[in-house]
């Protein structure tokens, strides 16, 4: 299975987010390739099965990088899927809209989503990640692996 995730990261917590849940797909034997959004452009994005999309929120929406990223992109893959994560302060404010905001660019890609996004928390602005993050990240990964399955 080939696993693109491309990722926002403006203090490193997604970043960091992100490289672990790529080590834990190469381990299940997936094919992962991890960018950032300032290294593709997004006419380019390779072709995968699966994108895994990450972004921070600013003030209860999603990074205007990764939006206008999104925008931009373009699927050749017809039967490729999705999956969302969010860094954000309060996951379960009302305030907070970043999954929203990305599953309705990607509703008018062709694309269709593989299972609900996830939300990490950061403890402040800059970080860091909640303590037992990896482990949402662990079962983020066994969804993927169940899901693909099928």
């Amino acid at each position: 299975m080939n696993i693109d995730i491309i990722y926002e990261s403006k203090y490193g917590n997604g970043k960091k987010a992100m490289m672990y849940l790529e080590t834990i797909l190469r381990k299940k034997g997936h094919s992962v390739q991890l960018m950032s959004v300032h290294d593709i452009k997004p006419q380019s994005l390779p072709e995968a099965d699966l994108y895994i999309f990450s972004a921070p929120n600013a003030f209860g929406k999603i990074v205007r990088s990764m939006r206008k990223f999104l925008d931009k992109i373009e699927i050749k893959n017809q039967s490729a899927h999705y999956i969302l994560v969010n860094t954000c302060l309060n996951p379960a404010s009302s305030q907070d809209k970043g999954l929203e905001q990305m599953e309705e660019i990607l509703r008018k890609k062709n694309i269709s989503k593989l299972s609900e996004g996830l939300k990490l928390k950061v403890i402040a602005i800059k970080g860091p990640l909640e303590s037992g993050y990896e482990k949402k990240l662990d079962e983020l990964a066994q969804t993927i692996q169940s899901s693909l399955k099928k």
